[in-house]
């Protein structure tokens, strides 16, 4: 995985330096106003504080992970997870936000990564309160471990009876404490289940750079798209193209994702490919 990861930063590097400017410093500000966690503009709650950070930057571990290794186990231990830590650089005035941040981040790379993942979370938590249509689709671009996470953030945003407001990047979001309740109460009646299966099918081929699977199966319309295993080296990807358009059965990841509305979301993750005996 070392040289299939080297070989996709390789590329992401170019087009980093072929950009006008540097990747802006990975940033995000968590505003809080009114109900118990505030103090107008003057102070916050500091058992809150310790109580709301912790499931944030955990989602910005998992998510972060996810987008530079593609789908993770529930639990234990991600892969540079170190990589994402984030600093608590500022105290910024409105309501009262707390400003997260890797001020001194000087790999291109990981700061373009983690910003991404900082606004994917942004777009996550503002589409929590907005429907369940909304959720649904943001949903789908975040890892199925972040899912505890959010529902633990709002859990404690809702026992503070505080709204809500978030920037990261260019994207601003916000939310009323109605909001906060009624995105805390999506997020609790979200759940995820992973399990392993073979399909039998057309394999599409594999996508390098972009470390992503097109697999056609016999019984089915719909073409799947996925992950490529983290932990697979990237000779082995390579060799998988030489089975393109063939008959083959593919061991696959599969995680269903099942929001309030009845919706299922399903992601896949290739962890093997032989030929039909």
């Amino acid at each position: 995985m070392a040289r299939a990861w080297g070989a996709r930063r390789e590329s992401l590097e170019a087009s980093l330096l072929d950009a006008a400017a540097a990747p802006k410093i990975p940033r995000t500000v968590l505003f809080f106003a009114g109900g118990d966690a505030t103090v107008g503009s003057t102070g916050i709650d500091a058992q809150f504080v310790s109580d709301i950070l912790k499931p944030f930057q955990e989602m910005v571990k998992s998510q972060f992970v996810s987008l530079r290794h593609g789908q993770i186990g529930q639990r234990g231990p991600r892969k540079s997870e170190n990589e994402a830590r984030l600093l608590l650089t500022g105290l910024p005035r409105g309501s009262f936000g707390l400003e997260l941040s890797q001020p001194f981040q000087e790999d291109w790379v990981t700061a373009s990564e983690v910003s991404d993942t900082l606004v994917s979370l942004s777009k996550v938590i503002e589409a929590a309160g907005e429907s369940d249509e909304e959720f649904a689709n943001a949903v789908d671009d975040i890892s199925p471990r972040v899912l505890p996470r959010l529902k633990e953030f709002f859990e404690i945003a809702h026992k503070y009876k505080t709204s809500l407001k978030v920037e990261s990047g260019d994207l601003r979001c916000e939310l009323s404490a109605d909001r906060v309740q009624r995105a805390f109460e999506r997020a609790s009646s979200t759940f995820s289940e992973t399990s392993e299966i073979e399909l039998t099918g057309i394999f599409r081929g594999a996508t390098l750079d972009s470390w992503r699977f097109d697999f056609k199966p016999a019984d089915e319309d719909a073409l799947i798209s996925g992950r490529i295993a983290s932990d697979m080296s990237e000779e082995a990807a390579a060799a998988m193209n030489g089975n393109t358009n063939q008959r083959m059965i593919a061991k696959l990841s599969k995680t269903e994702i099942q929001t309030p509305s009845g919706a299922v979301r399903t992601k896949y993750e290739l962890i093997d490919l032989r030929q039909v005996s």
